[in-house]
């Protein structure tokens, strides 16, 4: 089938047709958190498939609530992303129009079961929480920066490649903690995330694969990610998450395919030493590449500025993760990064 998206326009920086904004949980999509037990029916048929029912497990370590909190919140974005984004379609709001009838309705399809899918990882997880006596987490008021179907596309690539990683991290997390219960679960969301993933590609006219070892990640990075889109102060319970969100890492231009520079812009508040900055790149399951960060421009707290991307000499298709660091490292692994991060992550994918 081919898509004939009216009008074409990617990398626009605008919003979901409207600010998308998920004040509480009553305003998320049909019950959500609390389904009735009819709500909870209509999402697991949407989903084409139910909530786990096996046994839960009876401890869980430090390291898998918060990987159950993280879960939890990504989730609840992704809820709120393809709930407006299914709503704008539907509307037909201009940018999210179809040339035909058959490739809206093909489209609204997949994307209603991806709603429904991401909203029983929701419920999971916050039962999961509950069940051992932490607080659910609740959703965010997010702010979705595009204004059309292209644009939204491009967007849950890199959020869904975050996601893919992140559940990587979650996964090492849960073996280290012995929780080898909720090890065998989240595994089986990678599989589900991928089969999104080639979808998406798929309509950007690329090779559903991305790559042979998909970019790896770590809850701190996911975490800073999923609060770029939150609204400030409006999470009501993101204080009971132990990490703080880094300072945004804004991806300014990127070289493409090849070796070239990668302009970013973020805000230092500690006015670290301009050859005390580096730019270190997580991608693939590689360890991390660090090149040094040449400062363009300080504005007060404001900097701009370049580094290498040495897309050649790594072969550096798909997500990469960019972090502002304040070592040159070595780092044998992203988690290592977050250490000494001060911006990030810069998300692009190439390919």
């Amino acid at each position: 089938m081919h898509f004939h998206i009216l009008p074409i326009l990617l990398g626009v920086s605008y919003v979901l047709a409207a600010p998308l904004n998920v004040s509480g949980h009553k305003n998320l999509p049909n019950g959500l958190i609390t389904p009735s037990p009819s709500e909870l029916e209509t999402i697991e048929e949407n989903a084409h498939g139910t909530l786990p029912n096996g046994p839960t497990p009876l401890s869980i370590s430090e390291g898998g609530i918060v990987s159950l909190q993280m879960i939890a919140m990504n989730a609840m974005f992704e809820v709120s992303f393809f709930d407006a984004l299914i709503e704008n379609i539907t509307a037909e709001v201009p940018g999210y129009r179809f040339a035909s009838d058959d490739d809206k309705q093909f489209i609204l399809s997949g994307l209603e079961v991806i709603l429904a899918q991401e909203e029983l990882q929701v419920l999971d997880s916050n039962n999961h929480l509950a069940h051992f006596g932490i607080e659910p987490m609740l959703p965010c008021q997010y702010s979705i920066p595009v204004n059309n179907f292209d644009a939204a596309i491009e967007i849950a690539v890199k959020f869904t490649d975050v996601a893919l990683g992140v559940l990587q991290d979650v996964v090492e997390r849960y073996a280290l903690g012995s929780d080898f219960t909720l090890a065998r679960q989240i595994s089986s969301l990678i599989g589900e995330k991928g089969e999104q993933q080639g979808w998406f590609r798929i309509m950007q006219g690329k090779v559903p694969s991305e790559l042979p070892y998909p970019t790896t990640g770590d809850v701190h990075f996911a975490f800073s990610a999923v609060q770029n889109f939150a609204i400030p102060g409006s999470c009501p319970n993101v204080h009971t998450f132990p990490f703080e969100p880094f300072e945004p890492l804004h991806v300014i231009r990127i070289p493409g395919a090849r070796t070239g520079n990668v302009l970013v812009s973020f805000v230092d508040h500690q006015n670290i030493s301009d050859s005390s900055l580096w730019m270190t790149y997580i991608n693939q399951q590689n360890l991390p590449v660090v090149e040094p960060l040449q400062v363009v421009t300080r504005t007060g707290n404001e900097v701009v500025a370049e580094a290498l991307f040495p897309y050649e000499a790594h072969e550096m298709n798909g997500l990469t993760i960019a972090a502002v660091t304040t070592t040159d490292g070595p780092f044998v692994n992203s988690y290592e990064v977050t250490k000494v991060t001060l911006a990030a992550p810069g998300l692009f994918v190439i390919n």
